[in-house]
């Protein structure tokens, strides 16, 4: 069973209680990067599906109030409330989302004059192993109003390539992420910001999961550097996609992929809405063998919501060849989940 703790400012346990009280609240003073790291994430309030938190965290990055945060099924199922430092609660509306990077981006639905503190997602740091850093997040559900995030101390282990995930979602990040010795990937830590020591953004926190390898807990925050382009295209309505060639074309499967490999045809995308229903299911393909049928509706990739064919080809087209895929399809309207693997 994986330890969880919860780390405040750092007192000395060897005081008498009412000392290291007194001890933690001067700390909060002495320290301001502790005070204006809790005053850039939010908390975020949902609807949560099984035995997945409804609580997570998020990141102001703009005056106007957009949240950057994990693309989790916080976002897929709506329903979204922040509440700000001060304890103010706003409704939040999806702005974007990317599948390879796991983000998304928000926005409360605020008043045109309403101003935010937030962090400049454009200069973010860099720190080297063994560097100390500060999380900051809504781990545990213990901020609800405008109690301050928990803030907790640790020092970068290693920057390297993470091969993890949790049941069968795997971690979709191929760059290089941040290894934290601190345990800071709890309950609704997930969105939650790092700074540096001093107090300068590093990275965004990611969710629960374990490595493949090892079968661990991981303690990872992905470096906002590595986020940039992709909050640039969400904040400009555009699709980002970091594996697109040199001449600009993406590798967001297309139709005559998504049928020569997993040998579907969908129906027309006529409008960006369009439904992921199956039109064709070519005989003897990948998807036929796994049991997929013609008049399919795909609602799920793994844990993603796909809401049209766009959604599908996308999430598609993040696997590698022989990686395991569940589809979760509305067969003459029941829930049925198919298993099948990339090709």
């Amino acid at each position: 069973m994986r330890t969880r703790v919860i780390l405040m400012t750092a007192v000395c346990l060897a005081l008498p209680w009412h000392e290291a009280v007194n001890a933690t609240v001067k700390s909060a003073t002495e320290y301001p990067a502790v005070s204006t790291g809790q005053q850039v994430v939010v908390k975020l309030f949902g609807a949560g599906v099984g035995t997945l938190d409804s609580y997570g965290s998020g990141v102001l990055v703009s005056e106007d109030g957009h949240v950057l945060t994990v693309w989790n099924h916080l976002v897929n199922t709506g329903f979204l409330t922040a509440v700000v430092p001060d304890g103010r609660r706003f409704r939040v509306d999806v702005v974007g989302t990317n599948l390879e990077q796991d983000v998304a981006v928000l926005k409360l639905a605020t008043d045109e004059d309403e101003t935010f503190d937030f962090v400049d997602w454009k200069t973010t740091a860099d720190v080297l192993p063994g560097e100390s850093v500060l999380a900051f997040s809504n781990m545990f559900h213990v901020a609800t109003g405008n109690e301050p995030v928990s803030v907790v101390h640790g020092v970068v282990a290693c920057k390297v390539s993470l091969n993890a995930g949790l049941g069968r979602w795997t971690f979709p990040v191929k760059a290089p992420v941040y290894i934290l010795d601190a345990i800071t990937n709890n309950s609704g830590a997930a969105g939650g910001l790092l700074t540096s020591a001093s107090g300068e953004p590093i990275g965004m926190l990611g969710r629960e999961i374990r490595h493949r390898d090892t079968n661990m807990w991981v303690n990872y925050a992905v470096p906002l550097k590595n986020l940039q382009p992709a909050i640039a295209a969400i904040l400009d309505g555009r699709r980002y996609d970091s594996n697109a060639s040199k001449d600009g074309e993406k590798s967001v499967l297309s139709d005559r992929q998504l049928t020569a490999g997993f040998g579907i045809t969908l129906l027309p995308s006529i409008v960006a809405t369009t439904p992921a229903y199956i039109d064709r299911i070519i005989t003897g393909s990948v998807a036929d063998t796994a049991g997929l049928r013609r008049g399919d509706l795909v609602l799920m990739v793994g844990d993603d919501v796909v809401r049209s064919t766009t959604d599908l080809r996308e999430r598609l087209s993040g696997f590698r060849k022989g990686q395991p895929i569940t589809v979760t399809v509305n067969r003459n309207e029941k829930l049925e989940a198919i298993s099948l693997r990339a090709p």
